[in-house]
């Protein structure tokens, strides 16, 4: 682990929100919702996966960052994301929640110590995870999910 390690997540957690707004942007608000590859989400549906999966995965890190070696839930994100309606909420308002909730997430990750970085829970399917796997986990589903709304607005255009 290095600095510029540290820095290129936490600019890969500070610019998603903005990267999901500009690829969701670019569609009218019924091709955000409506899929029409049978099967597949919907770019609405993938950013209601987002935002549960991130109500799963950021306060994890802040548990690691609070308690020493804290045990991590697993939860059924899916399962989160239907209970909390995310799908039938506007993309706007979506949107606009993910970027306040990472936004301060980030805020909190910038002003930790960089031995922090190392500090542990153990998730209990994934084992011994350092906060640096947290935050590298969270920036890698994003990513994971921005290249599914891209091909999705391409697929969907030709």
């Amino acid at each position: 682990m290095n600095r510029a390690e540290i820095e290129g997540i936490l600019s890969r957690l500070e610019s998603a929100p903005a990267r999901f707004a500009a690829l969701l942007s670019s569609l009218e608000d019924a091709d955000a919702v409506a899929s029409v590859t049978p099967g597949e989400w919907s770019p609405a549906e993938v950013l209601a996966h987002v935002r549960a999966a991130n109500d799963i995965l950021e306060p994890r890190i802040f548990q690691v960052l609070v308690r020493d070696n804290p045990a991590l839930l697993a939860f059924d994100e899916r399962r989160w994301c239907e209970l909390a309606r995310y799908a039938s909420l506007p993309v706007t308002e979506s949107l606009n929640v993910f970027r306040l909730r990472r936004r301060e997430l980030v805020r909190a990750l910038r002003a930790i110590p960089e031995a922090h970085w190392q500090r542990t829970g153990v998730h209990e399917t994934r084992g011994t995870m350092t906060l640096l796997d947290l935050a590298r986990y969270i920036a890698d589903h994003d990513d994971e999910h921005l290249a599914q709304i891209e091909r999705a607005i391409v697929r969907d255009a030709t």
